[in-house]
């Protein structure tokens, strides 16, 4: 199968740092792996400081920036013309399907597939407008609203990362027989053996610094507790709250290549993961699982799948969210008890391992594509 995989997301650089960076490229490598042609279209395939290991081609596509236009037709305009590009590729790549990674003021992906009569299906990480409105802007809103219902109003499949995320698709009207809920995974097989300092007891926050991801929790819980010693992999807006940890007590290792950020978990005693209390958490968060891939104990904040992921604690520590006398007690448990914590993590490790692979997602996405693919021949 010749799949065309498209992210037009202009804030995801396909070989960037970020976590839907790694995402994107995990997922278009187990695809290649289970056998699809994969043809990737971008805005953002230049190389930005990491790599693509799968022999795949990178197309890129205009990037449409709602806050670059005044008004709703311009904008428009520019969406049409991405879509004329992304159908212009699809036809002289003759692709068997495509497979979108939803992007606000998109609806290349919907527009290609149905010209071409082939399968389309939608991965959604996020509900993009919410975020955008809430923690940034939302430019031309209704133009928003309207692109979105068109990406994913005739998709075969809207494949949603999370029960909380696949609920409000379909309270914003996705047909409920659509949704289904495929979580974020990780291949383990990136994640060296796990390695302890017996000097100290490491604990890590990978991420981009960002108030959502409780990095201020984190620092008043790690101030609270100076058996510690943490290391940041990561960058964000948040970053200046580090400051208020002694500099002996913290590494900044800033911005690093995933291989480099998978080698530095190997080496932490506990990940953590101090989110926020969102209303209606629909985060599958990545960070959670690769802490779990490395082996370290990953301490999590308990929300939306953290339970089920966790095993009710069996494989990691559970803590209510945004307080910070809780994670501090969280952490300064596991230093006094570093055999429960290398437990902790070898569960862990043996649970994605076995139940969060990338080939398990890559064999239901191309499930899915195939599906339609086999009732048009039938």
């Amino acid at each position: 199968m010749r799949v065309l995989f498209l992210s037009a997301d202009p804030g995801v650089p396909v070989l960037g740092h970020k976590g839907a960076s790694v995402h994107v490229r995990e997922l278009i490598g187990a695809l290649h792996r289970a056998g699809a042609e994969v043809h990737v279209a971008s805005p953002r395939v230049a190389p930005e400081g990491d790599r693509l290991e799968a022999p795949v081609a990178l197309h890129a596509i205009q990037p449409v920036l709602p806050k670059a236009h005044s008004d709703a037709a311009a904008l428009g305009a520019t969406v049409d013309r991405q879509a004329e590009e992304v159908f212009e590729l699809a036809q002289a790549l003759r692709v068997d399907a495509v497979y979108e990674r939803f992007s606000l003021y998109s609806a290349a992906g919907a527009r290609a597939a149905a010209a071409l009569g082939v399968p389309h299906v939608v991965e959604v990480n996020a509900p993009l407008r919410e975020e955008a409105a809430r923690f940034r802007v939302l430019p031309h809103a209704e133009a928003a609203v309207r692109l979105e219902r068109e990406a994913l109003r005739d998709a075969e499949r809207v494949l949603a990362v999370s029960d909380p995320l696949a609920r409000r698709l379909v309270a914003d009207g996705v047909a409920v027989d659509v949704v289904e809920v495929l979580p974020n995974a990780v291949d383990c097989e990136r994640f060296a053996p796990p390695t302890r300092d017996p000097e100290r007891f490491i604990v890590g926050f990978a991420g981009s610094l960002k108030p959502w991801h409780g990095i201020e929790v984190l620092v008043q819980a790690l101030a609270a507790v100076p058996e510690a010693h943490l290391e940041v992999v990561g960058h964000g807006p948040c970053l200046d709250a580090l400051d208020d940890l002694p500099p002996e007590r913290l590494t900044r290792l800033g911005t690093l290549r995933h291989d480099d950020a998978t080698a530095a978990m190997s080496r932490w005693d506990a990940g953590l993961a101090p989110y926020l209390p969102l209303e209606g958490f629909w985060f599958s968060p990545l960070k959670v699982l690769e802490y779990m891939a490395a082996g370290c104990c990953p301490v999590v904040s308990d929300l939306g799948d953290a339970r089920d992921v966790l095993g009710d604690g069996h494989r990691g520590v559970l803590v209510a969210p945004g307080d910070a006398a809780a994670l501090a007690e969280a952490v300064r448990a596991l230093a006094r008890d570093r055999a429960r914590a290398r437990r902790l993590g070898s569960a862990a490790r043996a649970w994605v391992a076995e139940e969060r692979t990338w080939a398990a997602v890559a064999e239901r996405v191309l499930d899915a594509l195939h599906g339609r693919a086999l009732d048009r021949a039938a």
